[in-house]
């Protein structure tokens, strides 16, 4: 799982606790998704060696799951090492097994997310994963990509506002996440971070990590210079929390709505690209 990892943020690494942990956590230990009635986790050896893994879950059929997960299972995640392509086949095979057996409606393999923040998808580090899919009967739902943009913490501190009037408030009820721009008592601009990517320090390789969440500007003053200027205003507060380095992640959209040109202005630069979003027949 670090193997891979690594090919998507170079430096980020899972202790086998947390490895653990998501692989059979239960809500009474305060565990992952409650709407998940049941995972299991299966592995291909050859000689004695583990050469794969993947990770499948059913979920329930109640209310609280969303329509397009309910009663449905997912390969949540697939790893393999490229040259075990027929371990894979086994592999995915055994999670369509398990649907059939669970009598899924069907199985997704939509986001193939590890237990760590941001990575959602199979990376374009990973082809060999995507290839499996694609030969093992998945096919794509729809066009899904995201982006991963990383790099330092700007050094700047935001400057002269670029419209006159302009403050920046800590929201209240979400005191050093969310920063708001206000100009004449007025909110034109906002910014959300997840200041610790470490989770209190269970995820150590994370630590000095924040994740910018999400940038909203209102329309009548976009393309003013607010977006970046608020994001750098709130410098001091994350440096004060031990943060070093940023990651963003974006769709496709966004990163060509202007949002990857608002990464590279803060000196962030993408990363690894991400495809999301296959299902097959249960």
């Amino acid at each position: 799982m670090n193997c891979h990892l690594a090919g998507v943020v170079p430096g980020w690494r899972l202790p086998v606790r947390v490895i653990e942990a998501s692989l059979g956590a239960t809500d009474d230990e305060g565990g992952l998704d409650p709407w998940v009635t049941e995972r299991r986790t299966v592995c291909a050896t050859e000689s004695g060696r583990l050469v794969g893994a993947a990770h499948v879950v059913r979920y329930g059929p109640g209310p609280e799951v969303g329509s397009r997960y309910r009663g449905a299972a997912e390969l949540a995640w697939l790893l393999f090492w490229p040259e075990a392509g027929a371990a894979a086949r086994a592999l995915v095979a055994a999670a369509a097994e398990l649907a059939a057996a669970w009598r899924a409606t069907q199985l997704y393999a939509y986001e193939t997310a590890l237990p760590v923040p941001v990575v959602t998808g199979v990376p374009e580090s990973w082809p060999h994963v995507s290839t499996a899919l694609t030969t093992s009967g998945f096919e794509p739902l729809a066009a899904a990509e995201e982006v991963i943009y990383g790099g330092r913490l700007p050094e700047s501190c935001g400057g002269v506002p670029p419209v006159a009037g302009l403050e920046v408030r800590a929201a209240t009820d979400q005191p050093g996440r969310v920063f708001r721009a206000l100009r004449r008592g007025v909110e034109v601009a906002s910014v959300e971070w997840a200041p610790d990517l470490s989770c209190g320090g269970s995820l150590p390789a994370l630590a000095g990590w924040a994740e910018l969440v999400t940038v909203e500007v209102e329309p009548a003053v976009r393309g003013r210079g607010i977006a970046s200027w608020l994001i750098r205003r709130t410098v001091p507060f994350l440096r004060m929390v031990g943060v070093r380095r940023v990651v963003v992640a974006l769709t496709a959209a966004e990163e060509a709505a202007g949002a990857g040109r608002l990464c590279r202005r803060l000196g962030w630069e993408p990363v690894v690209r991400l495809e999301q979003g296959w299902a097959a027949e249960a």
